[in-house]
Parts: C-alpha cells; structure tokens; sequence
C-alpha cells in the first residue's frame, strides 16, 4: 500500500514543489513519522503506512503534516 501527497507551487499551472516535500519529509522524521518523495520532480509524499493502521495512525500522520506546514508557512 502506497499513498502519494503531490506538493505543487501553484494549483493553476501545477508547477512541482521538491523543496516543499523533502522540507515535510525531513521535519516528520523528527516527529516520529517516516515520509519519504518520489516522482520525476521529488514533489510527491510517499506514505507507505503498516498492513496495520489505525484511525489514531491516520489522526497522527493528518496532525504531523498540518503542523509542519504551520510551522514552514510561520517561517
């Protein structure tokens, strides 16, 4: 099981955001959550959740990312 997050710069021309998804990936490790990227541009997130997974898993994996983005939107 695979699940993939394509990050982009611009929802109107779509324009690929590596920097965004190895930033995401790299500060979720430090929060206990394993994400990697993938694609021709690195700007997709590659969740690759346990056969076991729970509703607290996903609430984890939702909570981590949101607050990765807040902090990297802060500055």
């Amino acid at each position: 099981l695979f699940v993939g997050i394509e990050l982009v710069r611009d929802r109107e021309t779509r324009e690929p955001d590596g920097g965004l998804a190895a930033e995401l990936a790299n500060r979720a490790v430090g929060r206990g959550v394993l994400l990697s990227t993938d694609g021709p541009q690195h700007n997709v997130l590659k969740i690759k959740p346990p056969m076991v997974f729970s509703d607290a898993d996903a609430d984890l994996l939702v909570s981590t990312i949101d607050g990765v983005l807040a902090e990297l939107a802060a500055g």
